[in-house]
């Protein structure tokens, strides 16, 4: 969270107690036991305590623009956007409010809703950089990648040390045929936080693609190894034995992405395809069939 967000969310705090210095104190009760868990990050409780406040007090701005982070954090985006949406309304120049919808657009694949908050945002707080990066990734989504090159560059200039800039770039970069300029951004990365599993499992997919499969399996073990959790390595991973004829530790690699991510049609392919090279026909049937139900 950006000291920016950070001070935005105190001054929401003060202006919620704000609210029912004269409400009912069950109303005050629900607020504050959802400030509380907000402030723990329990988002789901918070947001049911702050769902109750407002019922009680519709319409409350704050109340309103804490929930909305709430669902974000939930991944809820419907709902956040809907939040903000209603904030909004009442404020149409709340910048917080605009970025946070276009943070709940980006979550709902709504590209060109996401770039033109993101946009109208960037007028008033033109070196907000998380605003920049995130136009940056609603336009690369839409295929205008000059413009969202243009956006991480800006970004960059600014804030020079931040690894997610030069991970969205490598992404843009690798879209647009630049593999080697791809490669440097997530070295970039890599240097700048070597415990991340995401950026990891990037370099490697793309050092595999040039050929250098040694160097790529090795950043897939660092990224299983310091995020076991993360379904990408050991994808990618599976892909890497696959390339060299260890067909056993595809098929274990593929199963343990299912077990993470189970509904990527691509995984039980591979696995299929492994489980074919092992002669397993009944996991390559089964494998085959769950593809074909998730790929319709």
């Amino acid at each position: 969270m950006t000291k920016r967000r950070s001070a935005m969310i105190f001054v929401l705090f003060l202006a919620a107690f704000s609210l029912f210095g004269c409400a009912r104190r069950e109303a005050e009760r629900d607020l504050q036991n959802g400030v509380d868990a907000f402030q723990q990050q329990r988002w789901s409780d918070a947001a049911a305590f702050l769902t109750l406040a407002e019922e009680k007090r519709p319409g409350q701005v704050p109340v309103l623009m804490l929930r909305g982070i709430c669902w974000l954090k939930l991944a809820r985006y419907t709902e956040a956007a809907g939040d903000f949406d209603r904030v909004l309304t009442f404020q149409p120049e709340n910048n917080e409010a605009r970025k946070g919808r276009g943070e709940a657009y980006l979550g709902l694949n709504r590209y060109a809703e996401a770039a033109e908050d993101f946009s109208r945002a960037l007028t008033l707080e033109p070196d907000d950089v998380n605003t920049r990066n995130n136009r940056g990734f609603a336009l690369s989504s839409l295929g205008d990648f000059d413009a969202a090159l243009a956006d991480f560059n800006a970004a960059l200039e600014i804030e020079p040390e931040n690894p997610l800039i030069y991970y969205n770039r490598s992404a843009v970069r690798r879209r647009s045929g630049q593999t080697a300029e791809a490669l440097e951004d997530l070295n970039r990365c890599v240097e700048l936080d070597g415990e991340n599993a995401l950026f990891l499992a990037a370099r490697g997919k793309i050092t595999a693609e040039l050929g250098d499969l040694d160097a790529a399996m090795a950043d897939f073990n660092s990224a299983t190894s310091k995020n076991p959790d993360y379904f990408g390595g050991f994808k990618f991973r599976a892909e890497g034995h696959k390339s060299l004829g260890r067909w056993q530790e595809a098929y274990d690699d593929y199963s343990r992405a299912i077990e993470l991510e189970p509904n990527d049609p691509e995984l039980w392919f591979g696995r299929a395809a492994a489980a074919m090279q092992l002669g397993r026909e009944e996991d390559y049937d089964r494998d085959m069939a769950r593809y074909d139900e998730l790929a319709r």
